[in-house]
């Protein structure tokens, strides 16, 4: 395990992964990557395992030093990948010789970016994952100063061809806009509202990990009575009592009591890790069947991904540096209207 990166300048930077899903019955909540498709395609380039760890950022820019030769990819709302201050291409494996200075910038849209090392971020996992964890105390932010340790195999490329270790492996683009159509299938109390979700909404400064507070025009409860207290799915739409809506995200509590009125589907999920205060968001109803072909589709074009990553790295040598499992991802979650 040897020292790998040396953070130089952070705002909020994390070390993360795909979370613990599926432990909701435990008042686990999932947490985990907000983007988990950003963190996946990085993970796949980089020839990392299934949920690997990898770092997070979110709404500010990242330095670090390697001190040791490194293959990386970064993905996500990323403006500019330097290296010694020379532009690298985004999404797409990036080798970085030892004592060189890495610059990830903030986009113009979007909210958090993802670097992945090839190899083994060194974390403690809890429960199966690194994912910080307010609630149970787990996880802090990547401060300068701090050392990033890594376990890998890789300790070089010369390219057998061009000399040059330049891959270009088109990864699927990670969607990036101020203003965001959100996919929704109807909620548990959908019937109970008059005209469901019309016109616009903003993103409030108030959001965060658990969840987006959104301002706009409020649909209308017909029904009088009180929720109880149940079990609530990432994504779940709420419509509180004080105006507004909030978008449940991965960090989301397991139960709450507010109306659901409707349920983004798992890739809008994804895509709301991107939205950051002040973008605007818009609804659209689909049916369930039509959510599930669009994750499916996305599923197909990871595993396309993962396969040209393992034929490029073992034609450029490399494939000793992928795991047996590569595909830079743990099972794709399911719809966002199921508990997780």
């Amino acid at each position: 395990m040897g020292e790998a990166l040396v953070i130089e300048r952070t705002g909020h930077a994390t070390l993360q992964d795909l979370g613990r899903p599926g432990l909701a019955h435990l008042g686990v909540s999932a947490n985990g990557a907000a983007d988990a498709h950003a963190a996946r395609i990085a993970g796949i380039l980089a020839g990392n395992r299934s949920g690997a760890p990898v770092i997070e950022v979110t709404g500010s820019s990242l330095g670090f030093r390697a001190r040791q030769q490194v293959l990386l990819a970064v993905t996500g709302a990323v403006g500019r990948l330097l290296v010694d201050g020379v532009d690298h291409p985004v999404a797409e494996p990036v080798v970085v010789a030892a004592g060189c200075s890495v610059q990830v910038e903030l986009a113009g849209s979007g909210h958090r970016s993802y670097v992945a090392v090839n190899g083994e971020l060194s974390a403690e996992p809890v429960l199966g994952s690194v994912a910080p964890d307010p609630v149970l105390g787990i996880g802090r932010r990547l401060r300068p100063g701090d050392v990033v340790h890594l376990s890998s195999r890789f300790t070089g490329l010369d390219h057998p061809f061009s000399r040059l270790p330049l891959f270009r492996l088109a990864a699927p683009p990670v969607p990036l806009r101020p203003r965001l159509a959100v996919d929704v299938t109807a909620g548990p109390d959908t019937d109970e509202f008059d005209g469901g979700l019309p016109g616009a909404f903003t993103v409030s400064p108030l959001s965060d990990h658990v969840g987006l507070r959104l301002t706009g025009p409020v649909p209308r409860r017909q029904v009088p009575t009180e929720i109880l207290s149940r079990g609530v799915p990432v994504g779940a739409v709420e419509v509180p009592p004080g105006g507004g809506l909030i978008v449940l995200l991965r960090g989301r509590l397991v139960t709450a009591g507010y109306p659901i009125v409707a349920v983004a589907t798992t890739t809008a999920v994804d895509r709301l890790g991107q939205v950051r205060p002040g973008d605007t968001l818009t609804f659209r109803v689909r049916d369930v069947g039509s959510a599930v072909a669009e994750l499916r589709e996305r599923e197909g074009r990871l595993a396309d991904l993962a396969d040209r990553v393992a034929r490029a790295f073992r034609h450029v040598g490399l494939g000793h540096v992928l795991p047996d499992d590569h595909l830079g991802s743990a099972q794709p979650p399911t719809h966002g209207g199921r508990a997780r």
